[in-house]
């Protein structure tokens, strides 16, 4: 051994020491230490920060007493091991593995000195090596799925479903496997290793992290009654858990549970934790809750949040649009819609665009409106649908919303030749399609009405028999067919 070895590896110990908690619960019997080598051990230990060299002296009496060893070798250096001491321990381990390779213990304790150094290929062939000598070993088997869990997550569920084969009363193996796949998204599978998880480990042993995930898996397989259910279980675990406090929020909002919904969100209302704690998800199902209470305001309040956390998710901004027309802030709707398709690019549908042509057939229709600012939100309007027209010429959805748009005064109609013409011809393209009705009852009655007014009696009836035979009760066809009858006589 040079003499210089605790000089060189000093800094490296300090560094270590302290970072790994390791003991004999991993698995493996280490025998009592002699209480003569533990006196030396601590001569070591005291020794290796202030007098280097005479840490180093005072090892090498401690290894040439015990080199010979397998027993003292283990004992020794899980002592140093435990103290965080890894030089020492690692050249126990060497020296252990060259005295007796196919020593369980001693594989064992050196993949546990691999652990320490973060060196976690060669700690999984150290297991692997026991698993060799031994399949069944269980704790190898634990390590191993320890190891692989992040490198390999499918050797891991390997280790863990033979350890639940072996004994399938162990619950943190099902904790493990739920983590994974947490981890890989596999989110009904983590229910269903959490949910055995959960259902065997003591009251007093449950982990937080692993019911953080399970609430979180619940939700993403939308099973939101089972999540509602579980958190009012949970939460006694920390009852300051935000992902308690979320989870409990979600769920209510999507079991439309509003009131509990609104109490549940105090955590947001009331600022429970830093703002670099909420999430997107957080503010935007304030603003739903707010939107279903009828709080516009609050609601645009809330998504304009989730925008300013992250404004990549396109949803929000769509929503943002809409709340802002359902509030009546029309140009703020149109304007938000526009970065909406802006920010979708060459994503956007031709669905999205009819989406803006709504916000400015809602502006062209606000009571009051300057004629000449209606004029403004008609055209752009009427332009919109008439490019989804050209795109789609089989659809009657856009010539039915030119008609609407284009309708010079909503409260009062008046018969338009050119709203005439795009409501026949929606009427037209609505041929042999089903589903179709509501559609076709706006066309046919503006058309009765306009024959009406234009003294076309025929024309009338014939669009009015057609409205009644969609809806007997429907009231436009209805007077529409009394007129005519008046003057049928």
């Amino acid at each position: 051994m040079k003499k210089n070895f605790f000089r060189a590896v000093v800094f490296s110990a300090f560094l270590l020491a302290g970072t790994v908690s390791v003991s004999a619960q991993n698995g493996y019997e280490v025998p009592p230490l002699n209480p003569e080598y533990a006196e030396m051990a601590n001569q070591v230990i005291d020794l290796q920060l202030s007098d280097p060299d005479a840490a180093n002296k005072a090892f090498n009496k401690l290894m040439r007493k015990i080199r010979k060893s397998e027993e003292d070798l283990l004992s020794v250096g899980q002592y140093f091991l435990e103290k965080g001491v890894y030089p020492c321990a690692n050249q126990c381990s060497r020296q252990l593995y060259e005295l007796a390779p196919t020593y369980i213990p001693g594989l064992m304790f050196e993949g546990e000195v691999c652990m320490m150094r973060k060196d976690y290929g060669a700690a999984g062939q150290k297991f692997d090596e026991v698993l060799a000598l031994d399949s069944t070993n269980v704790a190898a088997l634990k390590r191993n799925a320890f190891v692989y869990k992040n490198i390999n997550p499918h050797v891991a569920i390997e280790m863990l479903q033979k350890i639940k084969r072996l004994d399938p009363s162990n619950y943190e193996a099902d904790k493990e496997l739920g983590d994974i796949a947490y981890n890989m998204n596999e989110f009904a599978d983590a229910v269903n290793s959490y949910k055995s998880y959960f259902a065997a480990v003591p009251q007093d042993k449950r982990d937080v992290r692993a019911a953080e995930n399970y609430l979180q898996s619940l939700y993403a397989t939308q099973k939101f009654f089972d999540l509602s259910d579980l958190v009012k279980e949970f939460e006694v675990l920390d009852p300051n858990d935000m992902v308690f406090k979320r989870m409990k929020f979600f769920a209510a909002v999507e079991n439309y549970e509003l009131e509990h919904a609104k109490a549940a969100m105090s955590y947001i209302e009331n600022k429970e934790y830093p703002d670099s704690n909420y999430l997107y998800l957080d503010y935007t199902y304030a603003g739903t809750l707010m939107k279903e209470l009828n709080d516009f305001p609050s609601a645009i309040q809330y998504y304009e949040k989730a925008m300013s956390v992250d404004s990549t998710k396109l949803g929000a901004i769509k929503e943002l649009a809409t709340l802002y027309r359902q509030n009546k802030e029309l140009d703020k709707g149109i304007e938000t819609y526009k970065f909406y398709l802006k920010q979708m690019g060459d994503k956007a549908e031709l669905t999205d665009y009819f989406g803006l042509g709504q916000q400015y057939l809602a502006a062209s229709q606000q009571p009051g409106l300057d004629p000449a600012k209606r004029a403004v939100y008609v055209a752009a309007g009427d332009s919109v649908f008439a490019s989804i027209q050209k795109e789609r010429p089989d659809s009657y959805l856009a010539p039915l919303m030119r008609a609407v748009i284009n309708i010079s005064d909503p409260a009062n109609p008046k018969p338009e030749d050119n709203v005439k013409a795009y409501y026949e011809e929606a009427l037209k393209l609505m041929e042999g399609k089903d589903d179709v009705n509501s559609a076709k009852l706006q066309a046919l009655r503006y058309l009765a009405f306009y024959a009406v007014q234009k003294d076309m009696t025929a024309d009338a009836r014939n669009y009015c028999d057609q409205i009644l035979a969609i809806d007997a009760n429907d009231a436009t066809g209805k007077q529409i067919d009394a007129y005519l009858k008046s003057i049928e006589q």
